[in-house]
């Protein structure tokens, strides 16, 4: 097999047509460049070189045919050694990374990638649009690299939080609703109406921080509609079929009758949590980290609920 040694003598000695200088030009012995030669030709079945002439050597037919192919050979072994250290690296190849539409709208996801690309360019930056519970899933399965997720009581092992972002609720809700043109909403107010909640097969989520508003402000258990997604909610909001206690950021989805009130006397807000896998090479969560505050990835990488508590940092 032909091996990158015996190839970068062969090129040498046809640019310089001088055995001591080609093994100058290699840092290495005349006699290993011969030796080296040697198990090139005898791998070929071919001379290569005419070492008739002690002051200049030439090339044979076979050596002038082959110095085409030697020089692309040559030329592929670097590239593939390159890409091999830049992957080793961590500063080439494949980054998934699975976000919520919130991460979307809210800017995270955008001031991630942007972070990313700035610090790593050679990375292939996959985005996938995907529910909490998908993620996390993925992420222990290591189909995911990175998660930008609701926040969870726990997460998967062997992952570690590299940012948080927090933004207040909102009441979204169509303009045609009486509620609509108030400049404020109290709790209370929202006792006759359905909330939509766009996490449909979500365990826990919003449907969670709507009964927390319920139960905050004295109410029954309140109405809620499960929907598939923040769209689909918005939609169905803003043709008058029921409101979203919603994060501040979907009021950048621009939907046309759609209004969003502040909840008086109201401080709960929503988290995203940026995650990522052990596994993937430190660059990627040093850089993640940089640009977010969190602690740098040669501390001790904590595994879910450790990595939660100790980490205060927002996106």
């Amino acid at each position: 097999m032909l091996d990158r040694a015996s190839l970068e003598v062969f090129l040498a000695l046809a640019d310089h047509r001088h055995f001591g200088r080609a093994a100058d030009s290699l840092g290495i012995a005349q006699s290993v460049a011969s030796k080296r030669l040697a198990q090139l030709e005898t791998l070929l079945g071919a001379r290569l070189l005419d070492r008739g002439n002690r002051r200049r050597i030439e090339l044979t037919r076979e050596g002038a045919l082959f110095l085409i192919e030697a020089r692309t050979a040559l030329a592929a072994l670097q590239a593939a050694e390159r890409a091999g250290l830049a992957l080793a690296r961590g500063t080439t190849g494949p980054l998934r990374i699975g976000y919520v539409f919130s991460a979307a709208m809210s800017g995270v996801l955008p001031a991630l990638i942007r972070s990313l690309r700035r610090s790593l360019p050679g990375l292939d930056l996959q985005p996938l649009l995907m529910e909490t519970p998908s993620q996390l899933k993925a992420l222990s399965e290591a189909r995911l690299d990175i998660a930008v997720t609701r926040r969870r009581p726990s997460w998967p092992e062997r992952t570690r939080v590299v940012g948080y972002h927090r933004e207040p609720v909102l009441i979204a809700m169509g303009d045609a609703m009486p509620l609509a043109r108030r400049a404020s909403l109290r709790p209370a107010d929202l006792v006759a109406e359905t909330f939509l909640t766009p996490q449909l097969h979500e365990q826990v989520g919003l449907a969670d921080t709507v009964r927390d508003l319920a139960r905050a402000a004295g109410l029954p258990e309140p109405r809620i509609r499960p929907t598939d997604d923040f769209i689909t909610a918005a939609c169905l909001a803003a043709a008058g079929e029921g409101i979203i206690l919603a994060p501040a950021s979907l009021q950048n989805l621009r939907i046309d009758g759609l209004n969003f009130l502040p909840i008086a006397n109201y401080s709960a807000a929503l988290d995203l949590v940026v995650l990522a896998r052990e596994a993937i090479p430190g660059v990627v969560i040093d850089t993640l980290c940089a640009a977010f505050g969190a602690q740098p990835a040669h501390s001790s990488l904590a595994t879910s609920r450790e990595s939660d508590r100790s980490s205060q940092t927002h996106l």
